[in-house]
């Protein structure tokens, strides 16, 4: 399921004093860094939907992995992405399914399907709030620096630069912002499995706060490095996706495993 660093800005008064007249610099209209690290777990209010094309990009010791999928999601509990090119072939048609209800992973080339179905369904307010509850808790762990506007799928984007401050290190904290099946991506290229997160950039939309693009630096326990890019190429947002979108049937012939709820 899925569930997916300080820099204070400041308004400089400037007074100058020029034949007795008093000029004062307006205030900056940059947005907090804090709020926008919030905001790539909890996004606008405006925000009913998103969908579109997403490239993942691993660089690693054990070479480069790159694939591209179709996503759509309903914050906070409906997702949906399936692969449809990928420079590992066994990974084009696999297919993630999430709602409140079932989580469904397909995987085409092996007739395989998992189905999870949680106790209770999720409920997306409360989904919400934990979202919110971790965004505040791991931002302690980070310096955060606003770097200014880029255009990401055309679409302006604010910059954050996240690193991991020396003591969040050592505690060994791992953040991941935004869809899990990120962890595929690393495993791809037999990346181990202790990660920290100690390096990370996002591009959140001006708009709808939500990110088009995120770039993390994983540390080995030997001290490896390894760099995953997650970037939208083509993005939509509130085109009215129904519940269709978020369900999933398996084939006939495909092999349906019950994956425990604890």
């Amino acid at each position: 399921m899925k569930p997916r660093r300080a820099a204070v800005v400041l308004a400089v008064l400037v007074v100058v004093l020029t034949s007795g007249c008093v000029a004062v610099a307006p205030p900056t209209n940059e947005p907090e860094p804090e709020s926008l690290f919030e905001s790539a777990f909890v996004h606008s209010d405006d925000l009913e939907d998103v969908s579109g094309e997403v490239t993942v990009t691993v660089n690693g010791s054990n070479g480069t992995s790159t694939e591209t999928l179709r996503v759509a999601e309903r914050p906070y509990v409906d997702y949906r992405d399936e692969v449809f090119e990928s420079t590992s072939p066994g990974r084009v048609g696999d297919q993630y399914v999430s709602n409140a209800s079932t989580t469904w992973w397909y995987y085409p080339q092996s007739g395989m399907a998992q189905r999870f179905e949680p106790d209770e369904p999720f409920d997306n307010d409360a989904v919400r709030a934990d979202r919110a509850e971790q965004a505040a808790e791991y931002s302690q762990w980070y310096d955060l620096e606003y770097e200014g506007t880029e255009e990401i799928a055309d679409r302006e984007a604010h910059v954050l630069d996240v690193e991991a401050k020396e003591e969040a290190v050592e505690r060994g904290i791992s953040v991941l912002v935004g869809d899990t099946e990120y962890v595929y991506a690393v495993e791809t290229v037999e990346a181990p499995d202790d990660l920290t997160i100690v390096e990370q950039q996002l591009w959140i939309d001006a708009e709808y706060d939500y990110p088009l693009k995120e770039r993390l630096v994983y540390e080995g326990p030997n001290g490896e490095r390894h760099e995953l890019i997650h970037e939208f190429e083509t993005v939509s947002f509130n085109e009215g996706l129904d519940d269709e979108t978020f369900a999933f049937e398996p084939p006939e012939d495909a092999v349906v495993q019950e994956l425990p709820s604890e």
